[in-house]
């Protein structure tokens, strides 16, 4: 499943509304920072298991 260069984005805004540090997040989301750093590059295409754990940190707030 893709995640977009907009997802990337809003993960970024997230992390650092939340003054996360990479590690924190990656820990987070139980993927490794090499990982994570994709995931905030975007265009990645994570597998299923990694694209619901960011995507469920996303709207956990709402």
């Amino acid at each position: 499943m893709l995640i977009t260069k907009d997802i990337a984005q809003k993960v970024k805004i997230k992390r650092a509304k939340r003054d996360m540090t990479k590690t924190a997040l990656s820990d987070c989301l139980s993927v490794s920072r090499k990982t994570l750093a994709k995931i905030e590059a975007g265009d990645y295409d994570a597998p299923k298991r990694i694209y619901q754990s960011v995507m469920s940190w996303l709207v956990e707030d709402l």
